[in-house]
């Protein structure tokens, strides 16, 4: 039996007439789609989004398989909702619903017809998610797009979705669900678990978006100093071509503003600001930000004067933003709160110099708590703000926050990490440590806030850490010793950064602490710290001999711990054992009251009391005071680190944030141990990990040792020569088929040559009369001088002691005898270690020039033995070389 024809609602030939109704219409439907996309476009700009939109008319095609295949629309041109149809793509979905805002408040919308595709879907459904809304545009203009009346009957279909939604639409919602296909269900299942992953990112995204926004709009990045000039010319330049643009000018001003400010240009700033103040601006939060800006800027114009004019003008400016925003309706509210918080919090920060603004302060700091209880910095602030508020029941006020500050710590290390308020953060991790009464903790944060000041990298603002100085004063009744050690180092840190020969605020306040008032030091100066009264008396025994090779023939001043025990005892001990080859002073820096067993050594030259009671940071941060009182540059001293405890690792790290070279032996244990693993510290251009080799500690401390071609000019003479012959001898072997073209750097002609290899080749020469020293021979000159066989004439032997790991992994010392003439390529391997680690090289597996990673340091007894004729030519061709410019061996 024939198949029953199916009976059609809309007879085949009105299809037909709609039809070519339809494309005598289908040019309104067009204008009507460049009209929306012109409009949407504009809403993005408007908006400050990233995204894109489109629009089409439905092509006749279209229409006529629509109307034919649903066989329903008796007038399709008025029932159809989609003859004109928009898209409009943004990141996320907190943009999305700008978006749509945008669009309810611009349109007129067909409710029952418009559709949130989100809702149709189940809890546990994943897949087409765009929000339709089908509109009318009945105003007269939007966004400055005039329209035509005739569009004001007519409907169009805007669809709007995220970029991760519009993928899966594009890709498999239209292909799979909109096909004539039988798509099989292996492909629709893994077309829905994509989608799952889609929705995923794009929440994902969505939270790491907003993080970085909330992030952007409550804290400033430390400015550094590289980037500072050029930002201050690049927001100029923006400034002066957005001039017509009121809202982005002021944006753009607010940034110029925040660089003139961490560079206490307030001046400047508030130049720059005073005409924005009377332009009419969009957004209301923005003008509320700039006249906070503004305030501010006068108050910190004024100094610590709470009675000048200024002060009381900003004060009222900034009063009255706040009620402002309080006052503002909830759409100018929504979206603004943190940045809202932020300004209470800065207010706060800032009111809290003035004793008198207590109450004030903490309704602040409680209002930017209440919005961002996450922020870490908020909550140190309204901890600062309630133990200000009382000091009689501080303690009691830090007890009720104490684990809030504990959960806080890795927040704040987390903001210091991608750069955000770095100094400031430094500050509060060090209240938040403060608070705790964790002096390592605290030391630390203040090391990186001194580090921070005197990198060279960073903007300071003096009067910043000027502040922070007078916010430690304030704590010193509630942890008197670490406030007090707090503010001695900044102190060092601000006189350091203001330059060193000049008679600064900090360097009175320095001079405080002074105690070696009338007895200069005597350079070069070396510290030696380390382990002490914990240190394994059988370890301690190990290190002798690099004490040994510390002091020999060391002239200038040896400062360490002063006990008798560790390797404070031990710096004691090999002193005595020297007895009148002394060319150096050994002097100790302890507490007015050390602990009961700890007994002063009998070998220090010097004993110099600090006011402390037990040993603590304190005094080694005198010891500090005390070196640049009497004109010494960090830059200038070598600390020594050989194992230690918790003083030690504080010295570690304030000798390192204060200029020194910090020489730390490799393998020593505790804190020198952790100090290498330390990721704040290990990569620090002063930090140098020696290899286990007490001649390596030798050649370090001379470095700046007065030699006879040093003294008489002849060293700068000799390099070029002593190159010259040396690149001849190489280039022989060189090789330029396979050689790594690194090493020809090294054979370039001394005119042309690296500076920094030629002063290797300078120092390399002022070696020579140190080496020859150490096995009897000296050197003169001479009009016929006679060349000395090193090799063949040096018959002594000369005690050289290895180490090896035992069971326990300790290190084991062992003597070996060795000749003269392979001590001299010894101590000339040292040299080059210590050279090395002082231009800032490390030891590396494989040689790495851009990272100055070298397999060669280390010990002569881990070199093959073709490294070591490196070692072995140098200073067996001495007696020829200094024969060229008049001098001989003998």
């Amino acid at each position: 039996m024939a198949e029953q024809k199916k009976e059609r609602k809309i007879p085949i030939e009105d299809q037909v007439r709609f039809i070519e109704e339809y494309k005598i219409r289908k040019e309104d439907f067009d204008e009507m789609a460049v009209l929306l996309e012109r409009i949407l476009k504009n809403a993005i700009s408007e908006l400050k989004l990233m995204g894109f939109a489109t629009a089409r008319a439905k092509t006749v095609e279209s229409f006529s398989n629509k109307i034919i295949l649903k066989d329903k629309y008796r007038e399709p041109i008025k029932e159809m909702t989609d003859l004109c149809g928009a898209r409009i793509v943004v990141h996320f979905k907190s943009q999305v619903d700008r978006v749509c805002k945008f669009i309810t408040q611009n349109f007129k919308i067909d409710e029952p017809n418009s559709l949130d595709q989100r809702s149709k879907l189940m809890v546990s459904e994943f897949g087409y998610r765009s929000i339709h809304f089908i509109v009318t545009p009945e105003k007269d203009s939007i966004l400055g797009e005039k329209i035509d009346k005739k569009f004001n009957q007519m409907k169009a279909e805007i669809q709007v979705r995220t970029l991760a939604e519009h993928i899966w639409a594009d890709i498999s919602h239209d292909r799979i669900y909109k096909t004539e296909l039988k798509i099989p269900d292996d492909w629709k299942r893994e077309a829905a678990q994509l989608s799952a992953i889609l929705e995923n990112a794009d929440k994902k995204f969505a939270g790491m978006a907003s993080e970085i926004d909330s992030l952007a709009t409550v804290y400033e990045l430390q400015c550094e100093k590289d980037k500072a000039e050029i930002d201050v010319l690049k927001l100029q330049t923006v400034i002066s071509a957005l001039c017509d643009d009121n809202d982005d000018c002021v944006r753009n001003c607010l940034r110029l503003s925040a660089v003139y400010r961490s560079m206490d240009n307030f001046g400047e700033a508030l130049i720059l600001l005073a005409p924005m103040l009377t332009r009419p601006l969009k957004n209301k939060f923005l003008k509320l930000k700039l006249r906070f800006e503004y305030g501010l800027l006068l108050v910190k114009s004024g100094g610590n004067d709470f009675e000048s004019e200024d002060y009381a003008n900003g004060t009222r400016i900034i009063d009255e933003v706040l009620k402002e925003f309080d006052q503002l309706d909830d759409q100018a509210r929504k979206g603004n709160e943190e940045g809202f918080s932020y300004l209470c919090y800065r207010a706060g920060k800032l009111f809290q110099r003035n004793s008198g603004e207590k109450s004030r302060v903490k309704d602040l700091l409680i209002k930017a708590y209440n919005i961002m209880p996450e922020n870490p910095l908020y909550l140190v602030a309204l901890v600062e703000s309630h133990v200000l508020d009382n000091l009689n029941s501080a303690e009691y006020n830090i007890s009720l926050f104490r684990t809030n500050l504990i959960c806080a710590i890795p927040k704040h290390k987390q903001l210091i990490g991608i750069g955000i308020n770095r100094l400031p953060a430094f500050f509060a991790l060090g209240h938040s440590y403060l608070f705790l009464n964790d002096e390592a903790q605290c030391i630390n944060s203040y090391a990186n806030a001194a580090e921070t000041i005197l990198c060279g990298k960073y903007v300071i603002s003096p009067s910043s850490v000027d502040a922070e100085l007078a916010f430690l004063t304030r704590l010193k009744n509630i942890n008197p010793l670490l406030a007090e050690e707090a503010k001695l180092y900044l102190n060092l840190a601000m006189h350091l950064y203001s330059g060193i020969d000049k008679d600064s605020k900090y360097k009175k306040s320095i001079c405080k602490y002074r105690i070696n008032k009338g007895k200069k030091f005597q350079p070069q100066i070396v510290i030696i710290a380390g382990g002490a009264s914990e240190m394994d008396k059988l370890k301690v025994n190990q290190y002798k001999r690099y004490i040994e090779e510390i002091m020999h023939g060391f002239k200038g001043t040896i400062i360490s711990g002063g006990t008798d025990v560790g390797i404070p005892g031990l710096a004691g001990d090999v002193k005595a054992s020297m007895g009148d080859t002394i060319s150096f002073e050994l002097n100790a820096y302890l507490p007015k009251e050390p602990p009961l067993e700890d007994r002063k050594s009998r070998h220090y030259d010097n004993f110099f009391e600090t006011p402390s009671k037990g040993f603590t940071a304190f005094d080694v941060l005198v010891c500090w005071a005390d070196l640049v009182c009497n004109g010494v540059n960090p830059s200038d001293v070598i600390l020594i680190g050989i194992d230690g405890g918790r003083i030690a690792a504080m010295e570690y790290k304030i000798a390192l944030s204060l200029g020194a070279k910090t020489a730390l032996v490799a393998y020593s244990g505790r804190a020198v141990s952790e100090f290498v693993k330390d990721e704040t510290w290990k990569k620090h251009r002063n930090l140098l990990i020696l290899p286990n080799d007490p001649f390596t500690l030798w050649a370090l401390v001379n470095q700046a040792a007065e030699t006879t071609l040093k003294k008489e000019g002849k060293a700068v003479i000799l390099a070029p020569i002593v190159h010259d012959y040396y690149r001849k001898m190489q280039l022989k072997k060189f090789k330029s088929d396979n050689e790594d073209i690194n090493k020809y750097k090294v054979l370039m002609p001394w005119e042309n040559l690296n500076p920094m290899l030629q002063a290797s080749n300078i120092k390399q020469v002022e070696f020579f009369e140190l080496i020859l020293n150490r096995v009897g021979l000296k050197i003169r000159k001479s009009e016929n001088p006679v060349l000395f066989d090193i090799e063949a004439s040096l018959s002594g032997t000369f005690k050289y002691y290895t180490e090896e790991k035992s069971n326990n992994s300790e290190l084991k010392e062992e003597e070996t005898k060795v000749s003269d003439f392979q001590m001299l390529a010894i101590l000339e391997h040292a040299r080059w270690n210590a050279e090395r680690l002082l231009d800032g090289w490390k030891y590396g597996s494989e040689k790495d020039i851009t990272l100055r990673l070298n397999p060669c340091i280390k010990s002569w007894r881990d070199l093959d033995d073709e490294t070591k004729e490196y070692d072995y030519d140098p200073v067996r061709n001495i007696p020829m070389l200094l024969a060229k410019i008049g001098y001989e061996v003998y």
